[in-house]
């Protein structure tokens, strides 16, 4: 596993092993107004990765969704497509609202995405896509 960034708001890393970087979010970018690294931080991470690479994202720890940065999420899934994802297991916390953009962003780039609320089962998810046994 390689530290690709750690930040106040969020750290990434990856595994080259995998093909697959693991995001955590923290509660402090549910406030954050910008986040001046986060898409330098996802390219860095992506050059690590091959096509079809997979995406443990993780945002449980946070207060509630944080819709001023709609534009950098949505730039960031638009960055997973063009370096050719292969699915992104996106870990959330059991409030039904934490969905919201999440959902938005999916309608708006058909990004493969399945939802969890228990990171346990994304990695189980995410090993059995590698070997071809999820779709």
């Amino acid at each position: 596993m390689r530290l690709v960034a750690f930040r106040l708001e969020y750290q990434i890393t990856v595994d080259e092993d995998r093909n697959q970087v693991i995001y955590e979010r923290f509660e402090e970018l549910s406030l954050a107004t910008d986040v001046p690294f986060h898409l330098s931080d996802w390219q860095r991470a992506l050059s690590f990765m091959k096509p079809n690479f997979t995406v443990l994202y993780d945002v449980r720890r946070r207060v509630g969704p944080n819709v001023r940065l709609m534009p950098q999420y949505l730039r960031l899934h638009l960055l997973w497509l063009n370096a050719q994802v292969g699915v992104v297991a996106e870990v959330h916390p059991t409030v039904f609202n934490m969905h919201q953009i999440s959902k938005k962003l999916r309608e708006q780039t058909k990004l493969p995405v399945r939802l969890f609320t228990d990171r346990t089962a994304a990695e189980a998810f995410l090993h059995d896509f590698r070997l071809g046994l999820a779709a």
